[in-house]
């Protein structure tokens, strides 16, 4: 298990986490647990004068041939910019080596990951949050997905929003995190929101949406 760790977080009772976001390890024999970290492994981590020189947080892991593509969440500092990239392994017991370029610009403000992969047309869905800026700071504010055929290309054109406070019936403002699972002839969407006119990073509820598959390409 690949999960985020940080040494900083706003002070108790909330606790939310703060830059820097670390790429962690833990292992088990099963996936109820339990868990043992390993400290002594170190997968990524940020880089000064990189696009993610202040966040390397983990993301969804896809094994393509003989090595694994980690998409996971990039940032920098001052400003600061989000995006999603690529770090790769031929072991998930070793080190991890990070593409020199992100997948997209940092100028579309995403970060976490989820991925699915339509068989019908063969192209790769990769879901993630948005992070928006208004007048109560940055907060997640929407759902949106990438596609493509090519695992290791990604065109920024190509992208649409699912899930905003156009759509959503319950949490109007905030939306985040989302993980997609496949059941049925639908496609499940869980993410996390707050509700209401609510951008609180605490007391977030779980949402459900789904969509119908098979997949397309959403028309322009």
């Amino acid at each position: 298990m690949f999960y985020l760790g940080t040494p900083h977080t706003t002070p108790p009772p909330d606790r939310i986490p703060a830059f820097p976001y670390l790429t962690l390890k833990a292992r088990s024999l099963s996936p109820e647990g339990p868990w043992e970290k390993e400290p002594q492994v170190v997968p990524f981590r940020p880089k000064p004068g990189t696009y993610y020189s202040a966040t390397a947080s983990p993301g969804q892991i896809i094994r393509q041939g003989d090595e694994y593509l980690q998409f996971f969440s990039a940032s920098t500092d001052r400003p600061i910019q989000r995006t999603i990239s690529i770090a790769r392994a031929t072991s998930l017991e070793g080190a991890w080596t990070v593409d020199s370029r992100p997948i997209v610009p940092l100028s579309e403000q995403v970060e976490n990951t989820s991925l699915y992969f339509e068989k019908a047309i063969g192209t790769w869905f990769l879901f993630t949050n948005h992070i928006g800026l208004d007048r109560d700071g940055e907060y997640t504010d929407a759902i949106w997905v990438y596609w493509s055929k090519d695992l290791n290309h990604w065109d920024p054109a190509h992208k649409a929003i699912v899930l905003d406070g156009k759509n959503s019936l319950w949490s109007r403002r905030c939306i985040g995190l989302p993980s997609v699972v496949a059941f049925g002839n639908r496609l499940a969407i869980f993410y996390d929101a707050p509700g209401g006119d609510g951008v609180s990073h605490m007391r977030r509820s779980i949402g459900l949406a789904w969509l119908k598959l098979p997949l397309a390409v959403p028309a322009k």
